[in-house]
């Protein structure tokens, strides 16, 4: 430790704009100072969000890979885990961030090792990962998933035992996030009447968020509801063959691409119904679907991911298929014609939200989750393997050797205790 406080440092590849990079960004920013000294440290360049911390005053390293298999990536790397005397290791997602950090910091003596798996991967480079896993697991002290189906993934397809995984939710700022009105004169600067209904949808215009989907929907709730607008928030690679699309289904002039916005806040208050269409590869915890029913609004969604756990299908929104656009507009459609069900809804999902998504919450559960591993809690330690297909345990797999173990206190110079993440009543409770 470093004046008492907890150091603990965030490898990242490089910090765009994303949903887990703004995730982990508002986890640095909100961390107790008092408690703890956060630093990241990019591989590659720090990307906008990386750059809003250094102007900020964040302590910040990147640059640092020389290649994707460098050794001197891995000096680097391990240089930065001495000179910032590092105490905690949050690693983000990447495989490559994965095998490199975990042995730069097995190597350089940082206690605790953290694998923060935020996405089911890519189906094409599974294999990859799966021997990744295989190789650094023996060497974490815990991986964390985003929910409870998440975890179940991970066991299943990734084949981590149960014992070395964590469950650490995602949270939205409730501050930014309100279900108070749009601003005024917002509307009108997006072209849209007093009189339209807006449908709209987050995401970057990738493949795999199924935008294709989404139009196809909206035409069909256009057919319905002349009046609907259709909102695209988000830039990609997508975007020439969606514009197409739109023309060829006839709705051109009820669509609006908006491309990457700083104002997504606001924006989200001029939906009527928000919509995710992702196909099932990768999403989990939607940060995207977090921030809607923060925002009180109605939210229909595909039946991917982790996405059951947060809509309750008739009570928040509706959950639907992958790809059955024909359904998904349909629901779109029902919530259009009955505004007073839609705000229903739309008031249920922000009370689910303050009760299990708020930040402030999930700050809460990461703080204690360091503090308890660095006071020593090793009772999982010993099944932390990968699960083999033999389901035996390899030998030697103790990350403690050689280590003499160290006393972390709190502000108050108590050891900090773990505390239950699923006591808090929602809208689920009640059903």
């Amino acid at each position: 430790m470093t004046d008492g406080k907890i150091t603990v440092l965030f490898l990242e590849t490089s910090m765009r704009i994303g949903g887990t990079e703004t995730v982990l960004t508002q986890l640095m920013q909100r961390l107790d100072r008092r408690r703890f000294r956060p630093i990241l440290c990019c591989l590659y360049e720090p990307g906008v969000l990386g750059q809003r911390l250094i102007d900020s005053g964040a302590a910040v390293h990147h640059g640092l890979a020389k290649g994707r298999w460098s050794l001197a990536t891995a000096w680097r790397i391990y240089r930065v885990l001495r000179r910032e005397r590092v105490d905690v290791l949050f690693m983000v997602n990447q495989p490559l961030v994965q095998f490199w950090g975990t042995w730069c910091a097995w190597l350089a003596g940082v206690q605790v090792r953290l694998a923060a798996i935020r996405s089911t991967g890519k189906i094409n480079r599974i294999h990859r990962r799966l021997w990744i896993n295989r190789i650094t697991f023996p060497f974490v002290t815990r991986v964390t998933s985003l929910s409870q189906t998440h975890k179940a993934y991970l066991i299943e397809h990734e084949r981590i035992r149960p014992q070395l995984l964590e469950i650490v939710t995602n949270g939205v700022d409730l501050a930014r996030f309100t279900d108070e009105p749009a601003p005024r004169g917002l509307r009108e600067s997006l072209g849209l009447s007093a009189s339209d209904a807006v449908v709209g949808i987050v995401a970057m215009l990738r493949p795999e968020k199924a935008h294709d989907v989404f139009l196809r929907a909206a035409a069909e709730a256009h057919r319905q509801v002349p009046t609907a607008r259709f909102v695209l928030v988000g830039e990609g690679p997508e975007r020439p063959r969606l514009e197409r699309l739109a023309a060829e289904l006839g709705i051109a002039d009820a669509v609006k691409f908006l491309g990457a916005r700083q104002d997504v806040p606001a924006l989200v208050r001029t939906f009527d119904v928000a919509v995710l269409s992702s196909h099932p590869v990768v999403e989990t915890l939607s940060n995207a679907v977090l921030e809607y029913m923060a925002a009180g609004k109605p939210v229909v969604a595909t039946h991917v991911g982790s996405v059951p756990e947060q809509v309750v299908d008739g009570v928040t929104g509706y959950l639907v298929e992958a790809g059955d656009w024909r359904t998904l507009g349909a629901r779109i459609t029902t919530l259009l014609h009955d505004a007073e069900g839609a705000r229903r809804m739309g008031r249920a999902g922000r009370r689910e939200v303050e009760a299990r998504y708020s930040i402030d919450r999930m700050v809460q559960q990461h703080e204690h989750l360091f503090e308890r591993l660095l006071n020593g809690d090793r009772t999982r330690r010993r099944s932390s393997l990968v699960v083999r297909r033999s389901h035996q345990s390899a030998p030697g797999t103790n990350d403690d050797r050689g280590q003499r173990p160290r006393k972390c206190r709190n502000a108050s110079g108590v050891a900090a205790e773990s505390r239950t993440t699923n006591d808090e009543p929602s809208v689920r409770s009640a059903q």
